[in-house]
């Protein structure tokens, strides 16, 4: 519907609060369906007011009185209400689903547009307007301040002259999809471009023509509407809308075809019914037949099956291989250097245990006659013959062999002044108590270290 109010129908100006456009001249349609309005308000003892506003300073009011909020500047609070529990409890949108637009403006590519009185964008699903100019590519409308794409049944952006100035055109809203859809694109419909061309040919006629340049264009004008009208019940034979359940039937009541669309709400997916399948099936791909990349693979129906089709057979899950695991000459020489590996039964992870065991870097023995490799001792100091890279190397007395007193058997202190090239031992102390300053007795020092 469109809700009338007294400021717009005795307008001052032709455009309401515009003082820049021509005086307004009250219409008598007008006035009838505002007075219509005023009967209906009285007969049902319904409230009628412009904004939400002065609904609300509205009160005291029996139970279920309806009231309706017209032309509020926020088109979320137009609509209908009903008073119950001592308040105004809004019931519904007062808008059309259904609306032509108005006030068509910018550009072929960047159009602007206006929703008629009473009409909110939130509820329009389709809607008919009259370019004002050819579109050159993609296109965006902007209806009341929202703006939002224009693309064609399958997604994609509009082609050049899909919207021709002077040609209605209808956009439609469904589910699933990022703006308006065009279903009626002009450069597809040929009973619009033929009444164009036989338009502007009577149009260019001689002065004595012009009678048949009128008719021309009263012939365009039928034809458009023809066509539109025809497009839209061709469109509505195959998208039947939006339904909780598969349908079995077409809105007509009619059997089920070949290509025929329905979205479902419950599921979210768009629909085609197939006669050689088994009715409606998924009109795009099921999301659930799809990897999805944070699971590595482990969605696979069946590894081993995939392991197979790949060629990998039961090798891939070994935690090691044995030659019986491989066929002669799997790996062929040329992938090797020569003589880089030499027993063909080396099994690496005997390597890897060979690789952590402690490694002789250097020993020094008083008690084995003065026996040593790559340390030399004077006094306290143990020296390098070959410098350490690091200095995290450990040393450890073996053998010990001291007297002093009643004392045969002591152990190292520790080691001081440890460095890449030597350390130092500090001293010897007691297994049971007490100390012994200085270093004395024979020794068995040897260094080793453990790989990382």
């Amino acid at each position: 519907m469109n809700f009338l109010t007294k400021e717009f129908v005795w307008r001052a100006r032709e455009t309401l609060g515009l003082e820049s456009t021509d005086p307004h001249k009250p219409k008598k349609e007008e006035i009838i369906a505002y007075m219509g309005q005023m009967e209906i308000a009285a007969t049902l003892g319904a409230v009628i007011v412009k904004t939400k506003a002065e609904l609300d300073t509205i009160t005291n009011k029996p139970d279920y009185t309806p009231a309706i909020v017209g032309a509020d500047s926020n088109q979320a609070l137009s609509g209908y209400y009903q008073w119950l529990g001592d308040t105004w409890n809004y019931v519904r949108d007062l808008a059309d689903s259904i609306t032509r637009l108005i006030d068509i403006g910018g550009t072929g590519n960047a159009i602007t547009a206006k929703l008629r009185l009473g009409v909110s964008l939130s509820a329009v699903e389709f809607a008919v307007f009259v370019p004002a100019h050819n579109n050159t590519g993609a296109v965006k409308i902007t209806v009341e301040n929202v703006e939002k794409p224009i693309r064609n049944g399958l997604g994609n952006e509009l082609s050049e002259d899909d919207l021709q100035a002077g040609y209605p055109a209808m956009v439609a809203v469904f589910p699933g999809h990022d703006g308006y859809v065009l279903l009626n694109p002009a450069n597809v419909e040929a009973v619009v471009l033929a009444a164009k061309q036989a338009a502007i040919a009577a149009r260019n006629q001689a002065q004595t023509a012009q009678d048949k340049a009128e008719e021309a264009l009263s012939q365009l004008e039928a034809a458009v509407e023809q066509a539109s009208q025809l497009a839209l019940e061709r469109f509505n034979k195959v998208y039947l809308g939006s339904f909780n359940v598969d349908p079995s039937e077409d809105n007509q009541g009619g059997p089920l075809k070949n290509g025929m669309l329905f979205f479902h709400e419950v599921e979210e997916k768009m629909k085609a019914y197939s006669e050689n399948s088994v009715g409606w099936i998924l009109a795009t791909p099921d999301t659930s037949d799809f990897f999805q990349k944070s699971n590595n693979l482990s969605d696979l129906p069946s590894k081993s099956a995939a392991r197979s089709n790949l060629g990998l057979g039961s090798v891939a899950v070994l935690n090691k291989i044995s030659g019986g695991n491989l066929n002669n000459r799997t790996i062929p020489g040329s992938k090797l250097q020569e003589d880089t590996v030499t027993d063909a039964e080396i099994n690496s992870a005997i390597l890897n245990i060979l690789k952590n065991r402690p490694q002789v870097v250097a020993l020094y023995s008083d008690i084995g006659d003065d026996a040593a490799y790559n340390l030399t001792r004077s006094g306290a100091t143990f020296t390098f013959g070959t410098a350490q890279p690091d200095t995290s190397y450990v040393v450890q007395a073996i053998a010990q062999r001291t007297v002093q007193g009643n004392l045969s058997y002591v152990n190292l202190l520790g080691m001081n002044a440890k460095s890449k090239s030597s350390f130092s031992l500090s001293g010897l102390r007691l297994n049971s108590s007490g100390d012994i300053s200085g270093l004395s007795g024979k020794f068995d020092v040897i260094v080793y270290r453990v790989a990382n």
